[in-house]
């Protein structure tokens, strides 16, 4: 059982210029309008005139903004850029600032797939899938989504990328996740003895189990330790993303482990979640089940993967 420290950095708020529940964009964009008195704008409001350069701005690299026509009669042209040339630098500059949002929440992604690979998946999802918020924390949400539809660009190993995509979001939640009070080795001896086949451990809120098809945690630990990690073989593995304080912390995990911190963590009973780790503990003496499940469980407790427990 391994544990990697993840993080112990500040979080990070992002904003975004997507227009929030009234319509008006955060980022202040009225220096580039002309005069409320211009004629030709279908609403010559400034609320109007912010909606429009909003829409403009956010309207997919892949297709054209507005007519050349109508932007000339909002925008005015510079001393020597058009007002579709002035327009188009705040709208690639836009599409670009959610790339690089991308790339911030999926850097082993991107190392993985390449540069230009990657650049190409960001902007196809950039054009699937909208900003829709006045916040970009959670922007990046639908990549798993995206790779597991088989839709976008052709990856090499599609099934790699997206098990990848999954373990950095689940950074991504957990960093912005609320941590929950941690159980305590002390509170667990106030516990009887015979009421533990009936207790249940109520799981830290920062956390998430996963499980995929390759070894993709390897992978990301070989990248932060500087290395150069070819694209790996298919192999299930399983870890657990959480966070203790500002720390967060990646574990792997065995079958058995997976198997008894799944059913743990969806409510069941100790008895009922260890007899899903029973078929891979099998050929192992009583004593050796015991004293393995005990190092999960004091590994788990220390580690902060549990709020308290309901006897």
């Amino acid at each position: 059982m391994s544990r990697h420290l993840v993080d112990q950095g500040i979080l990070r708020e992002r904003a975004s210029a997507t227009p929030d529940a009234l319509g008006r964009p955060r980022n202040s964009i009225v220096s580039t309008v002309s005069s409320l008195e211009h004629e030709g704008a279908a609403d010559a409001s400034l609320r109007g005139r912010q909606q429009w350069f909003a829409s403009a701005v956010m309207t997919p690299e892949t297709l054209p903004p507005v007519s050349a026509r109508e932007v000339e009669s909002i925008l005015t042209p510079g001393p020597e850029l058009s007002a579709v040339e002035r327009l188009e630098i705040y709208r690639r500059g836009y599409h670009m600032r959610l790339v690089e949002c991308l790339a911030d929440d999926y850097p082993v992604l991107r190392h993985a797939l390449g540069e230009d690979l990657f650049d190409e998946l960001c902007r196809f999802y950039v054009a699937t899938y909208p900003s829709s918020g006045p916040s970009l924390n959670y922007y990046g949400r639908r990549m798993e989504e995206l790779l597991r539809s088989g839709s976008g660009p052709a990856l090499p190993v599609p099934i790699f990328a997206a098990d990848m995509a999954a373990l950095e979001w689940a950074i991504v939640e957990v960093i912005h996740g609320a941590s929950s009070e941690h159980l305590t080795l002390e509170m667990l001896g106030s516990v009887p003895i015979d009421a533990w086949p009936g207790a249940r451990l109520v799981a830290n809120t920062a956390l998430r189990l996963l499980r995929f098809e390759y070894p993709v945690n390897g992978y990301l630990q070989a990248f932060r330790n500087g290395d150069q990690p070819p694209l790996p073989e298919a192999s299930a593995s399983g870890t657990v993303v959480f966070r203790t304080g500002p720390s967060l912390w990646r574990m792997d995990l065995t079958p058995p482990m997976q198997a008894a911190l799944a059913g743990l963590i969806a409510g069941e009973t100790l008895e009922v979640a260890l007899r899903r780790a029973e078929p891979g503990l099998e050929g192992l003496t009583e004593d050796e089940v015991s004293q393995r499940v005990m190092g999960w469980f004091q590994e788990w407790v220390s580690s902060g993967l549990f709020s308290r427990v309901e006897v």
